[in-house]
């Protein structure tokens, strides 16, 4: 994986997100933790769009294919809003995942 595809896969979880919210009234909390979620998630693209470093490293390589793992548990699971609590969890460990490749490469932030 190089950096496009990790940045492409945080912006197709942004998309689901954008999906799902619009299934809660503007009022819900629930939709205000998914807003949460896709902020935090939107910041972190956007530092890996704006960084130079090497994404062929074994680092950034352990860290993307970890991320891509959680993506591959939760596609699809984010347009359930029937069931807020397991998307909200999914989105969270993914963010998480996020966050851990941003730390990998922390030094070129």
């Amino acid at each position: 994986m190089n950096r496009l595809d990790v940045i492409t896969m945080i912006g197709d979880v942004i998309t689901a997100i954008d999906g799902a919210r619009g299934d809660l009234l503007p009022d819900d909390p629930n939709r205000h933790r998914l807003d949460a979620l896709r902020a935090s998630l939107d910041d972190c693209q956007r530092q890996l769009s704006k960084a130079t470093f090497d994404d062929g490293t074994e680092q950034f390589q352990n860290a993307a294919q970890k991320l891509k793992a959680v993506n591959d548990q939760v596609k699809g699971s984010i347009q359930q809003v029937n069931q807020i609590v397991t998307v909200l969890k999914n989105i969270g460990t993914f963010l998480d995942e996020v966050t851990s490749l941003i730390r990998t490469i922390g030094p070129f932030l």
